[in-house]
């Protein structure tokens, strides 16, 4: 795991006094390889890690460790500094002459902010930029499907949408409880076989009711699933609440959703949302690496994996390119045979 240590200082921006003092981390995450042996790239053409989906590759850039401090900063400047550090492709919807709704560029933020992700920096940001705002003229962020991160009102966001449906049938089925099961005498079953000589006789069981629980039907639990849904992610966007971000319909145990991305988000998150980092711990000499999924399915263009051979605590040798047919110990030399001594 390299680490890379910037620090900013007082300067200008564009004639603009920034008064700035800010210590960034950002980890570099290893690829999943112990050795890799860099491959030729184009001159001036750096590196770049890769997931194959544009939308993890864009979060873990934001996964990225920050401390800095902001003192009476403009948003603009804020945000060039926030995309400096992430080197992440950010859509900014600004107020202009063309959008009458959007980020005000000359926002005062004044924030501290430690030992977090970029992204956790950015919605901080974003609350200090909504201050005194409610409804669709509050700030957020969404990833597009080209993985660009947008950040600007709920307003401007609301012109990105998509349908996407959500299977409900697990939501809605309802297991039954039977509390009311009829009633068992084995008594009464030996008292009548001893008389009768076994064989015959009435049936052991005992219905004790006969009252129908009532049951809700699937319209009618769906209905409450999307009141539910529509009172606790963003209840004035929704269509039905007199906004224009989603709208939601019901049909054949699906939930089909016309909304922009950061209302899908806070109905099922992300199914590629970044896991753990990569962790290396130092104990009694030896160096441990965990490497989380996305380290496990990523890719480092330019640069090419190679096998190797350790040695583990034990003293097996193993290869970091398992051979085919199972197994991952290296060949070792075959130990010569043994003969002994006559008596």
């Amino acid at each position: 795991m390299q680490h890379q240590t910037l620090t900013h200082k007082a300067g200008t921006i564009r004639g603009t006094s920034l008064a700035l003092f800010a210590t960034v981390v950002v980890g570099l995450s290893s690829g999943l390889a112990l050795a890799q042996t860099p491959q030729p790239t184009r001159s001036g053409t750096p590196a770049v890690a890769t997931t194959g989906i544009p939308q993890r590759d864009t979060l873990l850039k934001f996964q990225r460790p920050v401390s800095i401090e902001f003192t009476d900063q403009r948003l603009e400047d804020v945000m060039k500094f926030l995309q400096e550090i992430t080197q992440a492709d950010i859509d900014l919807m600004w107020l202009d002459d063309r959008n009458a709704s959007g980020l005000d560029k000359e926002t005062q933020i004044t924030l501290k902010f430690e030992k977090g992700s970029a992204l956790t920096l950015l919605e901080r940001i974003l609350e200090k930029a909504s201050a005194g705002q409610a409804g669709p003229s509050t700030a957020t962020w969404q990833l597009s499907d080209s993985g660009a991160m947008q950040i600007g009102t709920k307003d401007r966001l609301n012109k990105f949408k998509r349908v996407q449906i959500y299977p409900i049938s697990d939501l809605i089925l309802e297991t039954p409880n039977y509390t009311n099961a009829p009633q068992f005498d084995l008594q009464q079953v030996l008292q009548q076989a001893s008389q009768r000589g076994g064989g015959g006789g009435q049936s052991p069981f005992q219905d004790s009711s006969s009252n129908t629980i009532a049951r809700k039907t699937n319209d009618e639990k769906t209905n409450e699933l999307v009141t539910l849904i529509t009172s606790l992610v963003e209840p004035d966007q929704w269509v039905e609440s007199g906004g224009d971000g989603g709208s939601i319909r019901q049909f054949q145990g699906s939930l089909i959703v016309n909304a922009p991305d950061y209302m899908h988000r806070g109905i099922d998150g992300y199914p590629w949302w970044p896991q753990n980092q990569t962790r290396v711990v130092n104990s009694n000499g030896r160096r441990y690496v965990s490497l989380g999924l996305d380290t496990a399915n990523s890719s480092l263009v330019g640069f090419d994996t190679q096998s190797i051979t350790a040695v583990t605590g034990s003293g097996q040798l193993v290869n970091s390119n398992p051979t085919p047919g199972g197994g991952n110990q290296a060949p070792s030399t075959p130990a010569k045979p043994t003969t002994k001594a006559p008596k």
